[in-house]
């Protein structure tokens, strides 16, 4: 994802003071650092701290820009040296060279700075980004920000359709076994309802047959004692009567 782009400028990232201006090229441009370092008071007090006015000579605006300084100085003839870094930001107008102050005491080094002058500043470009751009300063590494997330949201839509294309799979591998175990039901309700009907035919079958036999049974027992009378009815033969009265049967319909 990340695009490098190393420099060719000699010290690009680090520029050594030399009068008031210290150069530092960055995309497409400079910014211009004007430091100094130790204030002394109104009090004749020693104060640490850092400030510089910062120039944009770059096309773009800079949410974060951190340096690092490196300063040497002398303190009561001795040789000194610090390392102070800062962070702050940096807009931009077309047709302008927009300007940043920076102040900053160093908290550290309160105390330590009596009888001390800055001689010599060196300033380094650690990092700087905006919306579009991160540019390491140590590493020369440029990374395109809205390039990154414009790869970062193509894969996540590429993911996205390739989850909906898997999702849209498997619900039609369980339309297809729901189809299937569907099927399958039906098949088996039918074969069911065949066994069902065809048990039932012979059961009906069954039951004609025993009502043919009985009507014939009934039948013959009216041609024995239509002509007789009751009491000359055996035991046998009355009951034999009275099941076929019972079944409409007798006489023979």
């Amino acid at each position: 994802m990340r695009l490098v782009m190393r420099y060719v400028f000699i010290a690009m990232f680090a520029a050594l003071l030399y009068g008031d201006d210290i150069t530092i090229p960055l995309e497409g441009g400079n910014i211009v650092i004007q430091p100094e370092f130790i204030r002394v008071n109104e009090v004749g007090i020693f104060v640490p701290e850092l400030s510089f006015r910062l120039k944009n000579g770059t096309p773009y605006p800079w949410n974060t820009i951190k340096l690092k300084f490196d300063i040497g100085g002398l303190c009561k003839g001795e040789p000194r040296q610090w390392t102070v870094p800062a962070v702050t930001s940096l807009g931009w107008a077309e047709g302008h060279q927009l300007v940043k102050e920076y102040t900053d005491t160093v908290i550290s080094l309160i105390g330590e700075v009596d009888g001390c002058k800055a001689e010599i500043i060196k300033a380094s470009l650690v990092f700087a980004e905006n919306p579009k751009l991160h540019i390491d300063g140590i590493t020369g590494e440029r990374v395109d920000l809205q390039k990154q997330l414009q790869e970062l949201k193509e894969k996540r839509e590429a993911e996205a359709a390739a989850q909906a294309e898997e999702d849209r799979k498997s619900a039609e591998a369980q339309a297809e076994a729901q189809r299937k175990e569907d099927a399958a039901e039906a098949a088996r309700r039918k074969r069911l309802a065949a066994e069902q009907r065809r048990k039932q035919a012979e059961e009906d079958a069954k039951a004609a047959e025993d009502r043919r036999r009985i009507r014939a049974a009934c039948g013959v027992i009216y041609q024995r004692t239509a002509d007789k009378k009751v009491s000359d009815l055996t035991v046998k033969e009355e009951q034999q009567v009275r099941a076929c009265q019972g079944l409409g049967l007798y006489p023979p319909q």
